[in-house]
């Protein structure tokens, strides 16, 4: 359930199970800032709770109390769930915000929006490497990593343009490996250094090692015998790098599909890979594909976690698939150590948002707790913090093309994770200051004693205003 009113927002937002929490609901537009002489009441439902009957009429039992211009109560949440809050003046129209409650491993996770696969001017992309990562940043993303095409150097050096700047989104590293003679393309995020170059500087030794790992594969048809010992070659120099990597877009279509049926169980059987790449770039045809594959894969034990990437090539939101196919990953902090730390434990989901329809969003993973977690915090967290990017990615395009803006963009470079912070109850929740009260009572005052009675642009002298205090 969207917060469907956006004048007013509970802190926190997420809290833990089964503890006492205190939670703060604070008027957004001050205009609508609750009065100690006037009185409330307050219901809380668990949207997974069960309900005989719908239609019931809502028990409005839960205390609560006016201080300091916001709505308080206290509560202990018992279920991992999303709670509605419905509040009212008393017999009035209620309104409603919502709360999730999770559990401790989740509770100490911050959720991160990201895409683990997109291509720069460097390989054959149409955006330069300083100016990718203001195009995630303006989309409202915590972190990416580039993937150029058999080539790591770019995105071990992509930081630099920003170098004693601090900056709010995390740059992953990464490549797109395509071994010689396979069509199979694996993503390496994170590691220490490029399989690529491997293959590349090394020809005599690649040959030499994947024909060692072939010679295990007896129980695999010759006809993919070679490209099966080639990708987990691949896959275990990634892990040798101390990196993850993701199977990626097998339905891609160039005059079949990128990895034929037969070879994709054959892939999963050998249990080689880290992540699979679930949705790409929002093709839907592809996705739907992927997704029945995974499913399938998921029944006879190959079971593994799963990213959505945008696989960009032109960063423009309006006219690409850029921004709609991302990974939400729960990790302990913006790293790119604790967010591969997460998706290798399965602590992530793939999501993607339809073209023309900005307020949707499909959300996929292997856990129920998380899919549902992830849907709350793309209508009520994510819609929040891309706000709270925009201006940092417009300022990161700026300093990209030379201008000395780098003082603001580090001032601002905490800002979405003191948001976090609040939604999720690690410091005060804010409340209205003082000079702001004050000015709202000269307000209501002034509308006492001088407001007259009137509705859009007529005015009549008798009759009631409800507004009028």
């Amino acid at each position: 359930m969207r917060n469907a009113h956006p004048r007013y927002m509970c802190f926190p937002s997420v809290v833990c199970v089964g503890r006492p929490t205190h939670v703060t609901i604070t008027p957004r537009d001050t205009s609508r800032i609750f009065r100690e002489e006037k009185s409330f009441e307050m219901c809380v439902i668990g949207m997974r709770d069960d309900m005989v009957d719908y239609h019931d009429k809502l028990p409005m039992d839960v205390p609560c109390y006016v201080s300091g211009g916001c709505l308080h109560f206290d509560y202990t949440f018992e279920r991992e769930q999303e709670y509605s809050i419905r509040f009212c003046e008393k017999g009035g129209k209620p309104i409603k915000i919502s709360l999730y409650a999770v559990q401790e491993d989740l509770y100490v996770r911050r959720p991160l929006k990201g895409d683990l696969h997109t291509h720069s001017y460097y390989s054959d992309g149409q955006d330069g490497v300083a100016m990718v990562p203001a195009c995630y940043r303006e989309e409202g993303f915590d972190f990416y990593a580039l993937t150029d095409h058999n080539r790591m150097f770019t995105s071990t050096i992509q930081s630099e343009q920003y170098e004693g700047v601090k900056l709010g989104v995390c740059m992953l590293k990464g490549e797109e490996v395509h071994t010689p003679g396979s069509s199979v393309h694996i993503v390496h995020i994170g590691g220490n250094f490029s399989v690529c170059e491997r293959y590349v500087k090394e020809p005599e030794a690649f040959v030499a090692e994947v024909a060692e790992i072939e010679k295990t594969l007896t129980h695999i048809p010759e006809q993919y015998r070679l490209r099966v010992a080639q990708a987990t070659w691949a896959c275990r120099e990634i892990k040798r790098a101390g990196g993850i990597s993701i199977f990626a877009h097998p339905f891609w279509t160039a005059n079949v599909y990128n990895v034929s049926e037969d070879f994709c169980n054959y892939l999963f059987d050998e249990k080689i890979f880290d992540v699979f790449e679930l949705h790409n770039d929002g093709a839907t045809h592809r996705d739907n594909l992927q997704l029945a594959l995974w499913q399938e894969q998921a029944l006879k034990g190959n079971v593994l976690p799963v990213v959505g990437n945008s696989d960009s090539h032109n960063h423009d939101f309006a006219t690409t698939g850029f921004g709609r196919s991302f990974t939400i990953a729960f990790a302990r902090d913006n790293t790119e150590e604790a967010i591969i730390e997460a998706l290798r434990d399965g602590y992530s989901v793939a999501a993607e948002v339809p073209r023309k329809n900005d307020a949707e969003i499909r959300v996929f993973g292997s856990q129920f707790r998380l899919v549902q977690f992830a849907r709350f915090l793309y209508e009520n967290y994510f819609n929040e913090t891309w706000r709270l990017c925009v201006g940092e990615g417009i300022l990161m395009r700026r300093y990209a093309e030379g201008e000395e803006v780098g003082e603001t963009l580090s001032a601002l470079a905490d800002t979405v994770e003191n948001h976090y912070k609040k939604f999720f109850g690690l410091v005060p929740a804010p409340t209205l200051s003082p000079r702001v009260l004050g000015y709202l009572e000269k307000v209501r005052i002034a509308q006492i004693d001088s407001g007259i009675i009137t509705k859009g642009s007529h005015l009549d002298l008798y009759g009631g205003n409800e507004r009028r205090e």
